[in-house]
């Protein structure tokens, strides 16, 4: 999700299903920070453990060499999926209506483009597929992803989506890749594991989230995701 803070997502009414269905199902990390600012450093980040000097939402796609989760899965004989909503057909390195390319980040990496990129970064599929690859990473538009539209909408798009994730055994992390006064971000995750109704007050950023997820594969945790504390899931 997008550009708000742990004060306007947290205890909102206008986020019902976050704050009474999904929080209560799951680990609430009460202490997660972004990384940085603005919106592209953080995929980034959280994909692949560095921010690859990238400082801009207007970095180049395909022009990263950095290694990231989706090719390690890839090498490792894992799978992956990078769906994302009003994408117009896969892989698109452009903005179009409400798609914004800054939002998904295989494209900005050299070891996906353009195969892997084609065949894994699509359109966000209805209904989901039988079986969810091993990692799925999910961009709702700019308007669901409370980046253009208030956070009751975005809550909406939650409240219709993530149960059936759920319902396929996945562990669901949800978080936001910024703030907006305060980098301190919403994130928590539902799923197998992860006992219900907790929090956590250590301190967690999306280096940490990295490292769960590469930690969960059997993964060698790349850069920054290699020396801070990984998420408990």
């Amino acid at each position: 999700m997008e550009n708000h803070s742990f004060g306007e997502i947290v205890g909102k009414r206008q986020a019902q299903y976050i704050n009474n269905r999904f929080i209560p199902a799951g680990k609430l990390f009460t202490n997660y920070w972004a990384i940085t600012h603005p919106s592209l450093p953080n995929y980034l980040a959280m994909t692949s453990g560095t921010t690859s000097g990238c400082r801009t939402d207007t970095c180049h796609t395909n022009n990263l060499k950095t290694d990231n989760v989706f090719h390690q899965l890839a090498t490792s004989g894992g799978s992956w999926a990078a769906y994302q909503q009003s994408m117009p057909s896969e892989c698109i390195q452009h903005d179009s209506g409400r798609y914004v390319i800054r939002h998904n980040p295989p494209p900005y990496y050299r070891n996906l483009m353009l195969s892997a990129c084609r065949h894994h970064d699509v359109p966000y599929p209805s209904p989901l597929p039988s079986t969810l690859s091993d990692f799925t990473f999910v961009t709702p538009n700019a308007c669901n992803d409370m980046h253009d539209c208030g956070v009751r909408t975005g809550d909406r798009w939650l409240r219709d989506h993530v149960p059936a994730f759920i319902a396929a055994d996945a562990i669901v992390v949800i978080t936001f890749d910024e703030g907006s006064s305060s980098n301190r971000i919403m994130t928590a995750a539902v799923g197998p594991g992860i006992t219900a109704g907790t929090r956590t007050h250590t301190k967690y950023t999306h280096y940490g989230l990295l490292a769960a997820i590469e930690m969960h594969f059997g993964l060698r945790r790349l850069h920054q995701a290699g020396t801070l504390r990984p998420l408990p899931l």
